[in-house]
């Protein structure tokens, strides 16, 4: 028998970090020198706490000393932002690098006792009336600076607690939130999936980076073994992962009822005036459109030449004759043409992000999984990526340079109180990059007469709709029913949280799909359920982006003057408000019920297509 008959394919391996070639990588030295110089910033954080305990007495007896205390909790706070930062980049570009976990715990439990030394300040300017902050505000100019961050504190006046017991509730927190980090760490580190078989039989290392490939071939074997394999996996650790998610939902309960919020959801929203009927009515308008997410199902399945649909053919490409691998380097091309409409300054900072590293590009051993954009006032907005030569991936690439470009945007304009922006607004200035992208694609791909391509990407639009409206609403249904499950009184197990989540499933996608009894187990792998409400702010955003991008195309610079003040604006103002100045309400139902009529739109133009 040959050798050649009996030796097994080798399977594709990922590389390790040190593999990576250096321009693909972020370049974190602008951060910090060298470890070093992180250390001497640690115990810089650590000299500066030591001036806070002599504050606590006198820092509300005059505005000067106020101000002194706000500007003291700003200046450390810029330079904890930087070892935060750089502690976290590090771990997530190899989760099993010991020395990077030990940095990144240090960094979390110096930021717990920076907030158990800072708790005193704002009880004891909430014990000031509003007419005393006036009158301070009055004496010392400086504090003009911190009027919105007094008014925000106004609307919390009923929900912080005592000195001490604000105290307690910062040292508690590292112990509360300590199953977001269990999870993160076995979710990144420590799972190992067996590998899958591709469309020519051989063995493949199945990973969170190409497990998407994976449900995108036009192998209908792949994608279910792939399916299968992965929640396989996830199935067989279910006990584990009910009791880490159980963990996070009822720390946000005790965190809420501490504070006296009604709810965990009320809790969550409240710090910037979001009221819960937004939450409340986005699944309420979803659920009611629901018939248009079916249409689409139904030319998926018509398109993809299927009598059913199964749950792992909802990602692979509708355009079964369609091959356009993307390179990382044409990728930037893209996007760069793609956000020319919002002006120069916008290009060219976009640009120098790519020249100067902000891009962490490949998957790599132990690197966290997915995407995402992260930073602090005294760093570039830096991405993780987990680059596969796709559409995919380039969309990717423009959600999360979203991101970064609202970051840089607000950092340049705000001091540092107010360079933050809320959950709310996060995921606007993201999607409104991949509508972008979509309009230059589809527009160029007219040019063309290249018919594919425009139905490929309409396809790839249709599903942003489909898996940032409809989907990441499902999940915030989902997510609102396991906290009010607590708030209940109910226990949270494997079982209960399975067969909810299949059920909410079967209500969105049932009536085209069969719903795969081996989905219930899918809550268990979606890291968002640990970040306390968050998914729900997706599908505003592509609410609020589709008539951003809208304005943007049709009405030219009036709208990318408005849209680039509600990148700057950061958090100096409501979420509700940022947006109103941008031109969009979303305090009503009415820019949700305008993204789904773009996506009805959008399936109309599928539809005639497909003719």
């Amino acid at each position: 028998m040959s050798t050649e008959a009996t030796t097994k394919p080798e399977i594709k391996k990922l590389p390790k970090r040190i593999e990576v070639p250096t321009e693909l990588t972020w370049d974190l030295s602008v951060v910090y020198a060298d470890d070093a110089a992180w250390e001497a910033d640690f115990a810089r954080v650590e000299s500066m706490m030591g001036s806070f305990p002599a504050m606590q007495d006198a820092f509300i007896q005059s505005a000067q000393n106020l101000l002194q205390c706000l500007q003291l909790r700003d200046e450390i706070g810029t330079v904890f932002g930087r070892v935060r930062s750089y502690a976290s980049l590090r771990r997530s570009e190899d989760n099993g690098n010991a020395e990077a976990q030990a940095r990144s715990d240090r960094s979390q439990m110096l930021g717990t006792r920076l907030a158990s030394a800072t708790a005193f300040i704002e009880p004891q300017i909430l014990s000031l009336s509003p007419e005393q902050l006036r009158d301070f505000a009055a004496q010392e100019p400086g504090l003009k600076l911190y009027d919105y961050y007094f008014e925000t504190l106004e609307r919390r006046r009923p929900h912080v607690r005592s000195a001490e017991v604000e105290d307690v509730l910062a040292q508690a927190q590292e112990a509360m939130n300590g199953t977001d980090t269990v999870f993160a760490l076995f979710n990144n580190a420590d799972l190992k999936f067996p590998p899958v078989h591709d469309e020519n039989g051989q063995e493949a290392e199945l990973s969170h980076g190409r497990y998407l490939s994976f449900l995108e071939n036009r192998d209908r074997r792949v994608r279910e073994e792939a399916f299968r394999t992965m929640h396989g996996e996830y199935f067989k650790w279910r006990n584990t992962l009910a009791a880490t998610l159980s963990g996070a939902i009822k720390a946000n309960v005790c965190n809420a009822r501490v504070r006296h919020y009604e709810s965990a959801l009320q809790a969550a929203l409240a710090p910037d005036d979001i009221p819960v009927e937004v939450y409340h009515n986005l699944i309420s308008t979803v659920r009611e459109r629901l018939p248009v997410l079916h249409r689409y199902l139904r030319l998926r399945k018509k398109l993809l030449g299927l009598e059913d649909l199964q749950m792992w053919d909802l990602y692979v490409p509708m355009v079964a004759d369609i091959d356009r691998p993307v390179p990382y380097e044409q990728a930037q091309k893209m996007v760069r043409d793609a956000v020319q409409p919002l002006g120069s300054k916008y290009a060219q900072v976009l640009q120098q992000g790519f020249e100067s590293r902000w891009v962490d590009v490949l998957e790599n051993e132990g690197k966290t999984s997915g995407a995402f954009s992260d930073g602090s006032y005294a760093t570039p907005p830096y991405i993780l990526m987990n680059w596969q030569d796709d559409l995919h991936r380039t969309f990717t690439l423009a959600h999360e340079f979203g991101h970064s470009m609202h970051s840089y945007f607000a950092r340049e304009a705000q001091p540092y109180i107010y360079a933050g922006y809320t959950i709310f607004v996060a995921e606007v200035a993201s999607t409104l990059n991949e509508a972008l992208l979509t309009h230059h694609l589809v527009e160029q791909a007219k040019r063309d007469d290249d018919r594919a391509l425009q139905l490929y990407l309409l396809n790839s639009h249709a599903e942003g709709f489909r898996t940032t409206l409809y989907r990441q609403t499902l999940f915030a249904e989902f997510e609102l029913k396991i906290h009010q499950a607590v708030e209940s009184g109910e226990a949270l197990t494997a079982e209960s949280m399975s067969q909810m989540y299949l059920q909410i499933n079967k209500d969105y996608y049932g009536a085209e799909v069969n719903v795969d009894d081996c989905a219930a187990i899918e809550w268990a792998r979606i890291p968002h359920f640990y970040y306390n409400f968050y998914v729900y702010q997706y599908a505003t955003g592509i609410s609020a982006a589709a008539a951003l991008s809208k304005q943007i195309l049709e009405e030219g610079q009036p709208a990318v003057e408005r849209y680039l003040n509600f990148l700057r604006g950061g958090g100096s103002d409501t979420s509700i408000n940022l947006l109103r100045g941008a031109g969009v309400d979303m305090a009503t139902p009415h820019p949700i019920q305008q993204a789904l009529d773009v996506f009805d739109e959008t399936i109309a133009q599928m539809e005639e297509l497909a003719q």
